[in-house]
């Protein structure tokens, strides 16, 4: 049979080929343009259909294409391909591969239903089935279409008769056009979305016919039905809509409580994908030897095939294979090529079992003095093999995976909590009085499970394993069942340091600093040294395992591996500022606009680009018009620099741009309504030479020489030669929009991760506003016993309260403690972590700017807020009004261009 392997894709290493891959790949397989399978890669197949889709929105390839018509067969050399219809989406193709090792048929998304803007999919005999499960659990059963689509006309047309604006949604790409074509029959006038538009513009390009449509005109929605994207749902269009009701048109209306989870009026099983007994259909049709799961239930879908007498394994989900995290370690059926690692179970405890890294953590949090921990933490790595010290420093920092890598587990304390009770047999309210007299997820964890377990000694190889197929499932559903099984062998110690990496915080007293100190200290090298092999590999535990080899002299930045950000310090005064940056003679300092955005590293090497976050996060398909902008670029570098939310030259302001952050798909939507550029300030890397070392002033004129594309552009830098002055500019660029000014020193390096003065940002809080407290909760690590972090309100018109933020910063521990008891005594009611007290307690609160939000019922939202202090001089009546927010908030919005 054809070796098959996942990782972030399908891939079939004998042929070198890869089938919807994440991330850039040398040759990919592209079933279809949606953007969680589309991708870079330097070689792809695909169907003209997708090729023409992929290019609007994401502009020319970088790489070569085959666009391949259906069932044409054409010959790679080690495989034969063959593309034939999926029903998914325009241009959707399940690929049938032929090799000498066997045939194989990977399906993509695809649906079985007879489509009205697809074609219809087929089946074709394989030995081989790799196959989508989003909907595999047998209570998904879609009504018939036309059912559906009566259900949907009926809803359109009785809102309209009620003078209300029926707004349909649907993705831009496939979902909408499907809806629009739904509509042909009942003559209903219809506006679209921009972003749906655009791709039904396209759809009728390539043959497909649709009745006729408008583009969406704000104030002129009456009478007609809009189509747009789910993630419009609560923007600034919608809201503009007054009278309107919500349909949402998702396969995921047949779980209760979709209309609740969508915020919409109605919802209807309209679903572009196989429903359960399609997906069983298209088994039975394709007669495989084997059938490997992917996505939504791959593991429900593959066990009740394994039932039926059809062998089946879930390539994403927790059997991956038949591996079990239980006593019994089973292997049967695994595939070639699986990388799933089979250890002995009656192996015997190690010095490096997870039970020794949790009395570790004990002992850790019971030293008081920084060099007992630094000792302790030292002799423990000198015992460990390079693979158990790589993945122990790494759980250290309180995380599963380095941040380097962008791996995330998402399992939520919702999820845990659930596995808690399943696990300890015990009530949500017991869980409950528990988790509040602990307010810490590991200690609670450890008070449940205690003499609850049946103790199995867990390596630290088996506890890798368990995060990384944690990561790897997708279904909330049975990452629980896994995380029950693993809690299940687990001493009460053990499980609650499992859960407490899972929620990312050890609370044992441990900064990432003294981790660095502690490996230092093991293996003789300087802190110093270590720290910044730490920045440039981006993970600790490889460079711990560097520091005991003695190569760390080798670590060197890279692109597409993301280095942290190097950080400025903090001054409120000119004055102050310019003494420090002149106290060596300078005559003139550099300034540059501090911009209202998100921090952001920009990769790009041979026609592939890649973005990352402030936390090291790949977030390109969050922002793709930025990697297209570069796609056909010369350019080979890496930018540090800030993602800003800007229409033309009006910046629009840090609330905007956080609509796009965490889109699966805004390169349909949001990318039109929410512009960004992304403005450099910095190049680390350039043709194969890395600066970071040398003089900012060096670096600075590398970025100056180059010419980037729109909507990229260079930060201009103003001298300054008074602290008068640079009062003046800070002025005026909180006039232009941004947020203050960034002084930097010409001769300074970059420093990755560290916060010194080479760099100094000078902010002053726009206004301060007098708040009332409505709300408080426990705070975390040392203050997890006190009531820190505070919800406060400004008072509305009629004299009610109105939520305005959250703060938890500013005020002294001794002040926080004597306001614990005084919270607790006018506590009117406890939701979960949440009190809910007497609106008593005054508080000024400053903050760096204010902006329109739906977050809080006041309707606005504070950035960066801080309380200043507690003014027991002033009664609740006299804080604060709605009105006065209102006024700070158009204020500090007018927007102007940044000086270019």
């Amino acid at each position: 049979m054809i070796d098959v392997q996942y990782n972030r894709g399908v891939s079939l290493p004998a042929l070198g080929l890869w089938l919807d891959p994440r991330g850039p790949r040398d040759f990919a397989f592209i079933s279809h343009a949606h953007s969680d399978h589309t991708g870079r890669h330097r070689e792809t197949i695909l169907t003209p259909e997708t090729g023409v889709l992929m290019e609007t929105r994401m502009g020319p390839a970088p790489g070569i294409e085959h666009r391949i018509p259906y069932h044409e067969r054409r010959d790679f050399g080690k495989f034969a391909i063959t593309l034939v219809p999926a029903g998914h989406v325009l241009g959707s193709a399940q690929c049938y591969i032929e090799s000498d090792a066997g045939s194989l048929l990977y399906t993509g998304d695809f649906k079985l239903r007879q489509g009205l803007s697809s074609t219809s999919a087929e089946a074709v005999a394989a030995e081989i089935l790799i196959m989508e499960t989003t909907f595999g659990r047998p209570h998904y059963i879609f009504p018939p279409s036309a059912d559906v689509v009566a259900g949907v006309v009926r809803f359109c047309q009785e809102t309209l008769e009620d003078g209300d604006v029926p707004v349909l949604l649907g993705y831009s790409l496939g979902k909408a056009q499907e809806i629009l074509a739904a509509l042909s029959d009942a003559a209903l006038p219809v506006m679209l979305h921009g972003a749906v538009a655009k791709i039904t513009a396209v759809y009728e390009a390539l043959g497909v016919r649709f009745p006729a449509y408008q583009k969406y005109r704000a104030g002129a929605t009456a009478g007609h039905v809009v189509i747009c994207p789910p993630s419009a749902n609560g923007s600034p269009m919608i809201q503009k809509i007054a009278r309107r009701r919500l349909a949402g048109l998702t396969g995921w209306a047949m779980d209760p409580g979709a209309i609740h989870r969508m915020r919409c009026d109605a919802v209807f099983p309209l679903s572009d994908h196989a429903d359960y007994p399609d997906l069983l259909r298209h088994v039975e049709a394709v007669n495989p030897d084997r059938v490997l799961t992917l996505h939504g239930f791959a593991q429900d879908f593959a066990r009740d095939l394994r039932a039926r007498g059809v062998e089946a394994w879930a390539l994403t989900g927790a059997d991956q294979l038949e591996f079990r995290l239980s006593s019994e370690r089973l292997h049967r059926g695994a595939g070639e090529g699986s990388e799933v690692r089979v250890e002995e179970a009656t192996k015997a405890p190690v010095l490096g079992g997870l039970e020794r890294f949790a009395t570790l953590c004990g002992e850790i949090a019971a030293c008081t003095g920084k060099l007992a921990k630094t000792r302790l933490l030292a002799a423990y790595f000198n015992t460990l093999e390079d693979d158990h010290l790589g993945m122990t420093v790494t759980w250290l920092t309180g995380h599963p995976f380095s941040r380097a890598s962008g791996r995330t587990l998402q399992v939520g304390w919702a999820l845990i909590r659930r596995a808690l009770i399943t696990v300890a047999g015990c009530t949500p309210s017991e869980l409950q009085a528990i988790s509040r007299r602990f307010n810490d997820a590991g200690l609670t964890t450890r008070a449940i499970l205690k003499r609850k377990t049946t103790h199995r000694a867990w390596t630290l190889r088996e506890t890798a394993d368990l995060f990384d197929i944690l990561a790897a499932t997708r279904a909330p559903t049975s990452k629980q069942k896994l995380l029950e099984d693993a809690l299940r062998e687990q001493s009460a110690t053990s499980a609650m340091v499992i859960v407490k990496i899972l929620t990312g915080d050890l609370r044992i007293g441990l900064k990432e600093g003294l981790v660095e100190e502690a490996i230092g200290s093991a293996f003789g090298v300087s802190a110093e040294d270590l720290r910044e092999a730490h920045m440039l590999l981006g993970d600790l535990g490889v460079a711990a395992v560097h520091a005991r080899h003695g190569t760390m002299q080798t670590a060197e930045l890279c692109p597409f591996r993301p280095v942290r950000a190097m950080l400025a310090g903090p001054e409120p005064d000119a004055e102050a500022v310019w003494q420090r940056m002149t106290s060596g003679g300078a005559s003139d300092i550099w300034v540059e606009d501090k911009l209202d955005g998100i921090r952001a590293q920009l990769h790009v090497v041979d026609g592939r680009v890649e973005v990352y976050s402030r936390d090291l996060r790949r977030i390109t398909a969050t922002f793709p018009e930025i990697a297209s902008a570069l796609s056909g670029s010369n350019l080979t570098c890496v930018l540090d620099g800030e993602i800003i939310a800007a229409d033309g030259d009006r910046l629009l302001g840090f609330s905007e741009l956080q609509r796009r952050l965490g889109r699966l798909e805004p390169d349909l939507f949001l990318r039109q309504d929410i512009p960004v550029w992304f403005v450099a300030f910095d190049v680390l890397w350039l043709a194969g030479e890395s600066l970071f070392r040398k003089p900012l002033g060096v670096r600075r004129q590398a970025l100056d020489a180059m010419t980037l594309p729109a909507p990229l552009r260079v930060a201009p830098i103003t001298r300054i030669s008074s602290a008068s002055a640079l009062d003046s500019e800070f002025d005026a660029a909180r006039k232009r929009g941004n947020e203050g000014l960034m002084i930097k020193d010409p001769e300074s390096a970059y420093l990755p991760g560290r916060r010194g003065m080479a760099w100094i940002k000078l902010k002053k809080a726009a206004a301060t506003l007098d708040v009332v407290v409505t709300s408080v909760e426990y705070g975390h690590g040392r203050r997890n016993q006190v009531l820190s972090d505070y919800t406060f309100s400004v008072r509305t018109s009629d004299g009610g309260l109105a939520a305005i933020g959250k703060a938890y910063s500013g005020l002294t521990d001794a002040e926080i403690a004597a306001l614990t008891p005084q919270f607790q005594k006018t506590t009117l009611r406890q939701r979960g972590r949440v009190f809910d007290v007497e609106p008593l307690v005054v508080l000024e609160v400053a903050f760096d700017s204010i902006q329109p939000s739906t977050r809080h019922p006041s309707g606005f939202s504070l950035r960066f807020p801080r309380i200043v202090s507690i003014r027991s001089d002033k009664s609740p009546g006299e804080i604060d009004t709605i009105e006065s927010a209102s006024r700070l908030a158009s204020r500090g919005n007018v927007k102007s261009p940044i000086t270019s």
